[in-house]
């Protein structure tokens, strides 16, 4: 793939939804300006361990956490495991998601995705599985209608192709139904949830023989790669309850529980919670992909990471033929090291460039427009009480545990960065660019009694 010479083929290239595939030649190492290598420290716990172990890999939305895990499953294939990546927003709805419908989509993804790969697990067991999965949600008649719904014709409308086991347009039958309708959502979640036990039991014995048919192969084992499940919606359930915590505290022993070596993206304002020691002890390997530095604790500008921020532009596009310099440093800068708002920036810097000018026809003033479209995005989300916050963020560069914080990193308002021990935080610096955010930053100064420098 050559970078792109022309601003409709730019506009492409800075595609900030895809993730890049592994070996793709746009993808920039990033290790150096994170501060970590969340690849190898996956891959190692992966191969180190000799017994099934469950991991987390956590990060702002939007920080390349599915590239990385793509890169991942490429590395572990070559090391001979085979992986089950999944995208959990294709099969649940994360608007309103239990882990029960989790561990279901998991067993559906097992079943399918391994047939499809050549590999037949033991007849009999999937029949006892099919069977309690059928006597658990269905009664007779009900269980009879079911199997006559599942014709060919029905079986191709769940999107999957013909010739897979039973059980499999079974249980994806009834994971679409969750995804989509409300009352069969809650009665299907009453039935399984007392059986949950039987359900993990169940997903074990269809593990275990998937093991022993993968080694029989000279092969290593199974991984399970679960993508995207930082991005369930957050909420607050009461008592002190978050749809984030009722998933990874009150069940995350649960998610544990598989014989398998499984990896789960989760929120990165759930490591700040006030649950987060507890999520910590669940999961004990949990794995951070923090922002790119661009700045310093002092605010004082990081060269390396700004310059890592122009490679991640220039193995897209041709800087030098469609930008000039001061356009490309203020999109870095803008985009507070977030790999996907600098490509949002990029794409909408594209949009707005004169068709009339050339070369360099993405100027500073294309750049500060394109800015102020994400200036407006991100004031939409803001409530009032958080500008006072977000200002002492600032100043402190660092965030409390309480509810309040926990969203601002869930929104991005506030992010996170490593390279070098602790950690610290700062706000998005599309922030700065609002009148109440800076009015609540002289409030703030005056309060503390600083002098603004």
């Amino acid at each position: 793939m050559t970078v792109a010479r022309t601003l409709k083929d730019a506009y492409n290239a800075v595609n900030p939804v895809t993730p890049l595939p592994p070996h793709d030649p746009r993808y920039v190492n990033l290790t150096p300006v994170r501060g970590t290598d969340v690849v190898d420290s996956l891959f190692t716990g992966i191969t180190w361990s000799d017994s099934p172990m469950t991991q987390l890999i956590t990060g702002h939305r939007g920080c390349g956490k599915s590239t990385e895990l793509l890169r991942l499953r490429a590395r572990l294939e070559q090391a001979g495991y085979v992986v089950l990546y999944f995208e959990a927003d294709d099969d649940l709805d994360l608007n309103d998601l239990e882990y029960t419908d989790l561990l279901l989509t998991i067993a559906r993804r097992l079943v399918s995705d391994l047939h499809q790969q050549g590999l037949q697990l033991r007849p009999t067991l999937l029949e006892a599985v099919e069977t309690w999965f059928s006597e658990t949600l269905y009664t007779q008649e009900e269980r009879r209608d079911v199997e006559r719904e599942l014709g060919a014709e029905a079986r191709l409308g769940l999107g999957l192709p013909d010739g897979l086991p039973l059980v499999a347009y079974l249980m994806a039958r009834v994971t679409n139904q969750i995804k989509t309708g409300r009352t069969v959502k809650r009665e299907i979640r009453r039935k399984l949830d007392p059986q949950v036990s039987q359900l993990i039991g169940n997903l074990n014995l269809l593990l275990k023989d998937a093991d022993v048919k993968i080694r029989q192969q000279k092969k290593q084992g199974l991984v399970l790669l679960v993508d995207n499940l930082d991005r369930i919606i957050y909420r607050d359930l009461g008592d002190r309850r978050t749809t984030h915590t009722a998933l990874y505290v009150e069940h995350g022993e649960q998610l544990c529980d598989l014989d398998c070596y499984t990896v789960y993206t989760v929120p990165i304002s759930l490591m700040y919670s006030d649950c987060a020691s507890v999520v910590r002890g669940i999961f004990p390997r949990h794995h951070v992909l923090p922002m790119i530095k661009w700045h310093n604790p002092d605010n004082t500008l990081a060269n390396q990471g700004l310059a890592y921020l122009r490679s991640m532009l220039s193995a897209r596009l041709d800087v030098d033929e469609l930008c000039t310099p001061e356009a490309v440093d203020y999109l870095c800068q803008a985009s507070g090291g977030h790999p996907r708002d600098l490509m949002i920036l990029a794409r909408q810097a594209c949009e707005y460039a004169p068709r009339d000018i050339w070369p360099r026809p993405i100027t500073l003033p294309v750049a500060q427009r394109a800015e102020a479209d994400l200036v407006a995005d991100y004031s939409r989300m803001i409530p009032e009480e958080h500008y006072p916050l977000l200002a002492r963020v600032y100043l402190t560069k660092e965030v409390r545990s309480d509810e309040a914080h926990e969203l601002m990193l869930y929104n991005l308002t506030v992010l996170e960065y490593i390279n070098g021990m602790p950690p610290w935080h700062d706000i998005h610096p599309v922030v700065l660019k609002l009148p109440k955010f800076q009015a609540a930053l002289a409030a703030e100064r005056n309060k503390l009694g600083l002098v603004k420098p």
